[in-house]
């Protein structure tokens, strides 16, 4: 899925707003508050698979690009 400017822009949006120490990576616990956002009730085990799902260059955090990838591969 293609993304237009204002929508790009949008979801760098929702990536910085959970990017809460603004270090450019979502960390574990900043994932977790995410998927709550979303309305997820995992366990933590779940939210750990989940994370690594997402991380795919496997390094605990999320990336923008990471994180790019997998909101438009879940959206409609």
């Amino acid at each position: 899925m293609a993304l237009d400017q204002d929508q790009l822009d949008e979801v760098r949006d929702i990536f910085g707003h959970f990017d809460r120490d603004k270090n450019g990576t979502i960390d574990a616990g900043e994932f977790k508050a995410l998927l709550e956002a979303l309305g997820a009730d995992m366990e933590p085990e779940a939210i750990e698979i989940g994370l690594s799902i997402v991380d795919s260059d496997g390094n605990g955090t999320v990336e923008f690009d990471e994180f790019l990838a997998w909101w438009t591969e879940n959206q409609p």
